[in-house]
């Protein structure tokens, strides 16, 4: 017996009220749902639909939806950044090698115009601190016209933990450093390589999460996104 609109959005509304928020997963959990109460209305036309949704959620894992929205959030932020390392590899092949070159060069003539090069790695620090603030204020405007929200375009999180990895091994690199360091052309340039290394990968990102967007606008058209 197929589910009517109504009853679905019952149970859409039952899983929303248990912190299943994000409507990617909240669909999945609706599916399974229905399957298991159409395959029982079949059997029992008069069930009480409220009481029966209940029963399924006790019996759905030990510790009901938590467990299902931790291993879903696992798995979309694994898939996330080996999706986005795949896209950093092709920066070092052709045609993207091009671009991984010229940004190199730039910078290193961009470098060269600073006589005292600690100040220039300090700037480029500056450019990730700019890159986050960046990312708070899209997350902002793009939730105030989102409709709904979705577990794989959870940007902030995702993007938040790769900023964080960007922070700590940048920092730690400049921190690493004497003085003296700094006068020595190698360590500037090998430097300056782990930079555009780490922006490439939170570029990668990027791409990666337009990709997902555009997947989303496809399997649910009907949602602003």
């Amino acid at each position: 017996m197929e589910l009517s609109k109504e009853q679905l959005l019952q149970i859409d509304n039952y899983i929303f009220s248990y912190g299943i928020k994000y409507y990617d997963v909240r669909t999945e959990v609706v599916d399974h749902f229905a399957n298991i109460l159409e395959t029982k209305l079949d059997k029992n036309p008069d069930l009480n639909l409220k009481r029966e949704i209940e029963n399924i959620h006790r019996n759905f894992s030990d510790r009901g939806f938590s467990k299902l929205l931790e291993e879903k959030t696992k798995a979309v932020q694994s898939k996330f950044y080996k999706n986005s390392l795949k896209h950093l590899i092709t920066f070092f092949k052709l045609p993207k090698i091009i671009v991984t070159v010229t940004l190199f060069y730039v910078l290193f003539l961009l470098m060269n115009l600073f006589d005292d090069k600690e100040n220039f790695f300090v700037s480029l620090y500056a450019v990730l601190l700019f890159i986050i603030v960046r990312i708070f204020y899209q997350y902002r405007k793009t939730k105030n016209n989102q409709k709904e929200s979705f577990l794989v375009l959870n940007k902030t999180n995702n993007f938040l933990q790769m900023l964080n990895f960007i922070f700590i091994c940048f920092n730690s690199i400049t921190n690493f450093r004497v003085e003296e360091s700094f006068l020595n052309p190698i360590h500037n340039n090998i430097h300056l390589g782990i930079f555009v290394l780490l922006l490439l990968f939170y570029w990668s990102g990027e791409s990666v999460f337009h990709q997902n967007k555009k997947l989303v606008k496809k399997q649910y058209p009907n949602v602003i996104v």
